[in-house]
């Protein structure tokens, strides 16, 4: 057969079928249609632009391939089949496409006037509101209807089984580019969360890049293909959630979303599935401070990591809009890189807000190959917590409400805090859990303790006793040598308690009990090969939040817990930059308070500046240390002397007004001289002395890039420096 005959076999099949045919005898028309396409589809792949992707009557997985490239959209149309499960729903929408600004057109049920099928869009920009006398739909749940809106122009046209239902102009068309996201089962996906679930079954999906006329759409038919071929195209006839075209990556099910019989079945509450194309952001990779930068995910806040096959997995809690709505991640193949994936998690409907979580491994990984994830959300007066699972640990699905796990009254407040669950291996499988909660006044508790089998379905237990401190939040919890070490938080302080058993009771640090505060906050474990790591984040007094440089977790002979440079943070020295320690006075008149460098460094983008430092031994002696300007005459102090006690502030050019906004005591003595590194970039800093951390700081404006140090009477403090890019 030429190719001729094939494409006027397929005419035949396709745009000559017969749509007189009675939606109720849908299930005898597919059968026919499967046979039928058997006949002709060989040809069709040789023939067919964007049809290559069916086979033996159903969609190849595009899952293996990146997405097609994605024009801007203009002109289109929106087709779908569905069932409706009642006709009593309102605002749900079958189809939609929306972009990162959500901006979205859509084909929605019920939304304006009860009833009525309209096309939606965003504050109803593209929406005839006047819809009274458009017809009421009158199809019970077992009848399939189709449902099409047409974007021509100025021009928006509904049809209903392929007649003219409503047809009226707008201001302008919405441009959809390659960034566009699909939704099937959800009218919004964003800033307020996921808004307008529909109910019922979803046959065939489709989204074309032109308008089609009447005729055009009035001659699809579900589950077969069509000339012109479709922009993308979702029928779950294999039982998937991918696009057929593979202009969009395979789609996720969420909630109560489910494929079967080769249907989408949507519950109307929280099922819908998700097909997003990769969001434009920056890929190249950042390091040192990385920040989220997707206007999707919006500003950061707690972080949380998981390593698996070399691959730093990092996840952050973040709010695009006034409140937390969102979990994002960023991936990195050395803990230091860091490459921005995006959001993926956002609150339900009628959430409040989202609260943190973190990842693990299900305990029957070896069966389901499975991850898991925890999160809070604040549901009308209480907060209670929430899985999502994954395969691959960059998708996420979020689980039903069946698994939500609430406040055990008998030791809990049952409306106080209920947030974040951190596990640890439990004796005899599953894990323990420990977490933000508020026991009752007379447990003795400060904390959430239960456990799990299967890592989703929780079971409460009474609060460990704490000793020697008040409520706060459960960063993390990790047994380091014979003890557990708990991060626990009362913000912006992150304290150190320590326990022999898992089961507790819990006592605050003898020794630096105070692990990090000020400008950082909410401290988390990693477990590697390399040994135990610390992450953070770090707060700019302008407001925007990072994630810090990872930190190896230590302990001295006393088993007094510190935070130290990591080695693998070597990777952020990618240029040496040229630097000198300033001359020794010897000029007349007394030597300058501060002597500076005469290298300009490259704070802006990052540096790290290393060297040795003389401090004082006497804890009462005047301590010293490291000037960084960062404006005309002003800048900030880091003052410390060798039994680790240092102070950070502001100070001016002269070495005089210096204030102690921050100080720090990591308890413990340095040699002199002591090697020190300072990690510099915009107005965020970190300092370390013989590779113990001494503190985390945020400057009063961005440095610039000149740096100094106190002298001694015009002795030299400082040697060997280095810096790097």
């Amino acid at each position: 057969m030429n190719c001729a005959a094939g494409i006027r076999t397929q005419k035949d099949a396709v745009i000559g079928h017969d749509m007189a045919t009675p939606m109720n005898d849908h299930k005898k028309q597919k059968a026919n249609t499967h046979r039928h396409i058997r006949g002709t589809l060989f040809v069709l792949l040789l023939c067919l632009p964007g049809a290559s992707l069916l086979a033996a009557g159903k969609a190849a997985s595009p899952a293996s391939r990146p997405a097609r490239p994605m024009p801007t959209l203009t002109d289109k149309t929106l087709v779908a089949w569905l069932h409706l499960a009642n006709r009593t729903q309102r605002a749900g929408a079958v189809l939609t496409i929306m972009d990162p600004e959500e901006r979205f057109d859509a084909i929605v049920y019920g939304e304006v006037t009860p009833n009525r099928w309209m096309a939606g869009s965003n504050f109803f920009r593209r929406t005839h509101r006047a819809q009274q006398g458009w017809p009421a739909e009158t199809a019970e749940a077992d009848t399939l209807i189709q449902i099409a809106i047409v974007y021509r122009g100025r021009k928006v046209t509904i049809l209903r089984n392929g007649k003219p239902y409503a047809t009226y102009a707008i201001d302008k068309p919405q441009p959809f580019g390659p960034d566009a996201s699909v939704l099937i089962g959800l009218r919004y996906l964003g800033h307020g969360g996921e808004i307008g679930p529909l109910a019922g079954t979803v046959d065939d999906a489709r989204i074309y890049g032109v308008a089609l006329t009447a005729e055009q759409v009035a001659a699809l038919t579900p589950n077969r293909p069509s000339r012109p071929a479709p922009l993308a195209w979702w029928h779950f006839e294999d039982g998937k959630a991918s696009d057929a075209m593979g202009t969009f990556p395979p789609g996720r099910l969420i909630g109560g979303a489910q494929i079967a019989g080769g249907k989408l079945h949507l519950d109307g509450k929280s099922g819908y599935l998700l097909a997003r194309r990769p969001e434009k952001l920056d890929r190249r990779p950042q390091s040192m401070f990385y920040k989220a930068k997707s206007r999707q995910t919006g500003r950061m806040w707690d972080t949380w990591l998981y390593l698996h096959k070399g691959t730093y997995y990092l996840y952050y809690l973040a709010k695009a809009g006034p409140r937390w709505n969102n979990i994002s991640m960023a991936t990195s193949p050395d803990g230091v890189h860091w490459t921005e994936h995006g959001r993926i998690l956002a609150k339900a409907r009628g959430v409040t807000w989202m609260g943190t979580g973190s990842t693990w491994r299900s305990p029957n990984f070896a069966k389901d190959g499975k991850y898991q994830l925890n999160f809070s959300e604040w549901r009308g007066p209480r907060q209670t917590i929430f899985f999502a699972e994954s395969t691959d640990l960059l998708n996420w699905t979020r689980l039903g409400k069946e698994l939500e796990f609430v406040q055990d009254e008998r030791w809990y407040e049952p409306r106080g805090r209920w947030d974040c669950i951190w596990t640890l291996p439990r004796p005899g499988g599953g894990f323990y859990g420990y977490w933000t909660a508020t026991p009752k006044a007379g447990t003795g508790g400060r904390f959430g303790f239960g456990e799990t089998l299967d890592g989703l379905r929780w079971k409460a237990l009474a609060p460990p006793k704490v000793h020697g401190v008040g409520g706060g939040e459960v960063g993390a919890i990790e047994k380091i040598g014979r003890k557990y070490y708990m991060m626990f938080g009362h913000h912006p302080v992150m304290e150190t308690l320590v326990a022999d058993s898992p089961k507790g009771p819990f006592h605050v640090a003898k020794k630096n009990r105070v692990l990090l505060s000020g400008h950082t906050y909410f401290s988390r474990f990693l477990k590697t090969p390399g040994g135990v790591l610390v992450n953070h984040h770090a707060i700019a007094r302008s407001g925007p939040v990072y994630l810090s440089p990872l930190k190896l977790a230590v302990l001295d002979r006393a088993g007094t817990l510190r935070l130290a440079w990591w080695p693998g943070n070597e990777a952020m020295k990618h240029e040496p930059v040229a630097i000198e320690a300033p001359k020794p006075h010897d000029g007349p008149g007394n030597p300058p308070a501060i002597a500076m460098c005469a290298a300009k460094l490259p704070a802006a983008g990052g540096v790290i500046v290393e060297g040795t430092l003389a401090l004082p031994a006497k804890p009462r002696a005047r301590r010293r240390g490291l000037y960084i300007e960062c404006g005309a005459g002003q800048g900030s102090a880091i003052l410390i002397n060798a039994a680790g006690q240092a102070e950070l502030g502001p100070m001016k050019a002269d070495g005089t007004g210096f204030k102690a906004e921050k100080k720090a005591d990591r308890e413990m003595s340095f040699g002199t001289p002591a090697r020190f590194r300072l990690l510099l970039a915009g107005s965020l800093l970190e300092f370390y002395v013989d590779d113990i951390l001494i503190e985390c700081f945020s400057l009063p404006a961005d440095a610039t890039g000149r740096i100094g140090f106190l002298t001694a009477g015009g002795r030299d403090v400082v040697g060997d420096l280095k810096a790097w890019r």
